[in-house]
Order: C-alpha cells, then sequence, then structure tokens
C-alpha cells in the first residue's frame, strides 16, 4: 500500500539497505530496472503490473522490424515476408526510414499480377503509436480498431519499432509467469 502510494507520487526515490543508498532514481526506472535483488524485492517484482502507466511501446516494440520500399515488386514482398516469416510489411522510404504504409500478407494473395510494384496495393491509411504511449493507451488501440500489428513512430514519422499481438501476449504473460515462479 504504502509502496504503491510512494510510486505514483514520487519523482524520485531513494532505496537504502543498512543505511547506505542502493538505488535512487525515478519510480519508473526502479520499477523497471532493479540494481539487485535486495530492490527488486523490496519494490516487489511484479510491483510494475501495479502501475502500467510505467510499461511504454519503447518497452515492448521489436526494433528493427522487416521493412520494404515501395518500389520492392508483390513477388518480392511475398519471398521477403516467406524468408523472415512475417506476414506484413513496414513499407519505409529507405533514406528517412518515414513509414510509406503498410502491407499484408492477404492483400497481396489477391493480387493476380505479382509483378506490379507494391506502391499499387499499399495501405497509407495505418494506426501508429509513439515510443511513450503506455501499453493501456496501445490495448485500447489494437482493440478499437481490430489491428493486429502497431508501427512505432518517433517524432519525424521514422519507423523504430513494430508491436504485434505477439509482443503484447508476451509482455501481458509476463507476469503470470512471475507470479508462478
Amino acid at each position: 500500500h504504502d509502496m504503491d502510494e510512494a510510486i505514483k507520487i514520487s519523482d524520485k526515490m531513494c532505496i537504502m539497505d543498512k543505511g547506505k543508498i542502493i538505488q535512487y532514481d525515478t519510480p519508473e526506472n526502479i520499477l523497471k530496472n532493479p540494481v539487485n535483488d535486495f530492490v527488486s524485492q523490496f519494490v516487489g517484482k511484479k510491483r510494475i503490473w501495479t502501475s502500467p502507466d510505467f510499461i511504454k511501446a519503447e518497452d515492448i516494440m521489436i526494433e528493427n522490424p522487416i521493412t520494404c520500399s515501395k518500389d520492392l515488386s508483390i513477388f518480392k514482398c511475398i519471398e521477403k515476408m516467406r524468408s523472415y516469416k512475417v506476414d506484413s510489411l513496414m513499407v519505409v522510404d529507405n533514406k528517412s526510414k518515414k513509414l510509406q504504409g503498410i502491407v499484408k500478407a492477404k492483400q497481396m494473395r489477391s493480387i493476380d499480377d505479382k509483378s506490379i510494384q507494391i506502391s499499387s496495393i499499399l495501405n497509407n491509411n495505418y494506426i501508429y503509436v509513439s515510443p511513450n504511449d503506455t501499453i493501456i493507451d496501445i490495448l485500447k488501440i489494437v482493440n478499437e480498431n481490430n489491428i493486429s500489428t502497431v508501427p512505432v513512430l518517433n517524432d519525424s514519422s521514422s519507423l523504430i519499432g513494430l508491436i504485434t499481438e505477439s509482443s503484447l501476449v508476451t509482455t501481458l504473460s509476463q507476469q503470470y509467469i512471475e507470479e508462478e515462479a
């Protein structure tokens, strides 16, 4: 109870053991990166789950998602998806890494001429999140829009990561795995 309150109202926390400062940091950093087992036990391993605002897109995103450029043929995109075992590609500008759209395998299956450029079927009406959006925000976006992949874009609209249903499931399941351990 007192720890939960301290986490909510503090901008900095100081964890001490036997009169020595063990960790002085923001509540978020202490919860995410306890310096040792004492701090981890003191704050509680599962306490991050009582403060989901501290779990950000940048913490759970897949870094360096599989991308392609819009001048690639549908055939080459399908090959790339097979090779990397993914069902969608983030289409980016090769220089700026700005996201130009998303293409999914099911879109490409219905196209007879696989030699045409991916730009002809590119979905550039996509929903994205920023690195600081919380897991709660992301879950709402995924549920409200019935989407399985959410690109993570920085302030200049460059792709920096990707959140998939499986990365969300993995993150959410960690609280239960830790409870069992």
